[in-house]
């Protein structure tokens, strides 16, 4: 019960507040040195998802069709290979939202944290990733507030 409350509670303070992504400088934008390398250039929409074997590492891809979203595919950035499939069309809960830059670089809202394979916790943003600091640790044990334990 209260788990459910506080992922409801956290999820309306992203709504109101914005995702707790990347850390500015007060004056909002950020020093070149402070940057993540770009892990991912572009953002390629397609009409139709491809198979895994054609997500190359560094490709970032959009499947759009008819002009709705329906999922973000790319290889996880820490180098396991697993392709990372997300859903960003409803009725998925959760699902991913995706902004892109000027120079067409991916944007994800909220994090992705892998619950299978590495465990990997990121936010991507701009094209570039930034490792949370409970990467490689299970959402139910780093957050049991927020994350019941799936069987």
């Amino acid at each position: 019960m209260w788990s459910w409350l506080l992922s409801f509670l956290r999820w309306v303070e992203e709504i109101i507040l914005g995702p707790r992504g990347p850390k500015t400088p007060a004056d909002g934008v950020p020093s070149e040195a402070s940057l993540a390398d770009v892990s991912f250039a572009r953002n390629d929409v397609v009409e139709k998802t491809p198979p895994n074997d054609a997500v190359r590492p560094g490709h970032f891809i959009s499947v759009v069709h008819k002009g709705r979203p329906y999922w973000a595919l790319f290889r996880c950035p820490c180098g396991c290979g697993d392709v990372v499939s997300l859903p960003t069309h409803a009725p998925h809960n959760p699902r991913w939202r995706i902004e892109v830059s000027l120079e067409g670089r991916p944007t994800l809202h909220p994090s992705v944290w892998r619950t299978k394979g590495c465990l990997s916790h990121f936010w991507l943003s701009d094209g570039r990733v930034y490792w949370c600091e409970d990467t490689g640790v299970e959402p139910w044990r780093a957050r049991p507030d927020i994350y019941a334990r799936k069987l």
